[in-house]
């Protein structure tokens, strides 16, 4: 057996600009918001040019790793659609994936409007006493003035040393946030119906005692403690015991 005779790809040139001109011979359209502006990358058009490199392994000449290609037409990098947003504050360009700046004072409203979203919520909590029935149910508790894991905390002196030791002259806080806990679940349900995948037709209905598996699995689920997480929730705030 012979192997074949190498045949170098033959390389054609599109004609883009025809075929472009053609399609779009009455331009693009472009309703640009307050603080948009076109792409200047791609002229507003969102297109851009990409390569696609290749070898062949048969090619007798080794110089190039990559020497042929197929160059096509993707989605500009820089913008969508060809609209870029500007910065409503400094006017700076807006990276693709952001609609925020860095700038002072872009971060100062998105503080101002971070505060203003807290209160609201703070005034919509439900205040408790540290030492109401609910609030010792929690179990946990949360603040982003606790510096230890994540804003989570179990023991009211806890959080009052470390705030005396980190902040002893600063205002103190009157609350803190509640929280809920969710434990491993699992549903005998989606653990059947997943067996059944590769079975015949009839498999799933012809399955008895379904509710004596989840009643083993709930049992099971129960024992493993150390699935337990919490999370804060904003329908509660706890006051302090200064």
């Amino acid at each position: 057996m012979t192997e074949s005779a190498f045949i170098k790809p033959e390389r054609v040139v599109v004609d883009v600009l025809a075929y472009l001109s053609e399609v779009l011979k009455n331009g693009l359209k472009k309703d640009l918001q307050e603080n948009q502006i076109l792409c200047p990358t791609c002229k507003g058009t969102g297109l851009a040019i990409t390569n696609s490199v290749y070898g062949l392994s048969n090619d007798p000449d080794k110089s190039k790793h990559f020497p042929y290609s197929n160059q096509y037409i993707v989605s500009c990098q820089h913008c969508y659609g060809g609209v870029i947003n500007l910065c409503e504050y400094c006017k700076a360009e807006l990276p693709r994936f952001t609609t925020k700046c860095d700038c002072d004072k872009a971060k100062s409203v998105q503080y101002s409007l971070q505060l203003e979203k807290e209160r609201e919520s703070w005034n919509k909590a439900i205040k408790l006493k540290h030492d109401d029935e609910i609030a010792k149910g929690m179990g946990m508790y949360y603040s982003e003035e606790f510096p230890s894991n994540d804003g989570y905390f179990t023991e009211w002196e806890d959080f009052i040393d470390r705030w005396n030791d980190d902040h002893p002259d600063e205002e103190k806080p009157q609350y803190v946030w509640g929280t809920y806990s969710m434990k491993l679940t699992l549903d005998a349900d989606s653990i059947l119906e997943s067996a059944c995948d590769d079975l015949h037709e009839e498999a799933w209905s012809n399955i008895d005692d379904k509710d004596e598996l989840q009643n083993l699995l709930d049992k099971w689920s129960e024992k493993q403690t150390g699935t337990e997480t919490y999370y804060s929730d904003t329908k509660y705030a706890i006051k302090i015991p200064w």
